[in-house]
């Protein structure tokens, strides 16, 4: 596990720094009341647990100039929690490249048109986010799996941001609640 006081002192830097996040815990998937799993919720459990979460985030000294997040119920849940924790002026929005199947990679080239954004936090779905952070610090073949809630920060040296990045931390939710 990372020294919490590196995590927090590592944070300023002159490249680029993506926070990578799987959605909380949420409706099992099947269950009748929501049939179009694009609309499954986060659970009163997952709530919580994600803003215990946050605050670990938030504690460690993570900041964040935004959240982008898949636009499925679940994973803007998970943003708009973050969000809540981290202050009420985080911009969130939406982005298609995290849906399942979209392409980290590609929403890292989209980012990198954003000058004044260079530390941005991503919510996005399994096996997807696993898959595209082994890609983004340059071994696909790592066999990564976030845990839901789980986080990780990839820094890049240069901006625009181009893999490979450096993996800097890999948090499972457990420990985050417990610094939070």
């Amino acid at each position: 596990m990372p020294n919490i006081n590196d995590i927090a002192a590592s944070s300023e830097t002159q490249g680029y720094q993506l926070y990578v996040m799987r959605h909380g815990i949420a409706v099992a998937r099947g269950d009748p009341n929501f049939a179009d799993d694009a609309m499954r919720p986060l659970t009163p459990e997952g709530k919580k647990k994600l803003k215990a979460i946050a605050k670990g985030l938030f504690r460690l000294g993570l900041r964040v100039d935004s959240v982008i997040t898949s636009p499925l119920a679940r994973a803007s849940e998970t943003a708009a929690v973050v969000a809540e924790v981290f202050g009420p002026s985080l911009p969130v929005e939406e982005s298609d490249f995290l849906r399942p199947g979209g392409s980290l990679l590609a929403l890292l080239t989209s980012l990198g048109k954003r000058t004044n954004h260079r530390s941005v936090l991503v919510v996005g779905h399994e096996p997807d986010l696993s898959e595209g952070v082994a890609r983004l610090i340059g071994n696909a073949r790592a066999n990564f799996q976030f845990k839901k809630g789980g986080c990780c920060r990839i820094d890049f040296d240069k901006f625009p941001p181009r893999a490979p990045g450096k993996l800097v931390w890999w948090l499972t939710p457990r420990v985050m609640r417990k610094i939070g």
